[in-house]
């Protein structure tokens, strides 16, 4: 299933990813496909967005 909206970090519409550590929906410039995780995640694991 492809879900569609607006990336939580970047504000880009389009295919939304799931980051499986904070949760949040990322499109793919900001998401690592590799680690499943958003790009704030991967430089600082645990660390939620403000």
């Amino acid at each position: 299933m492809e879900v569609k909206g607006i990336c939580n970090i970047c504000g880009k519409a389009g295919k939304m990813y799931t980051c499986s550590l904070c949760g949040n929906i990322v499109c793919r410039d900001c998401y690592d496909l590799v680690n499943r995780v958003c790009k704030p995640c991967k430089i600082y694991p645990g660390k939620t967005l403000e």
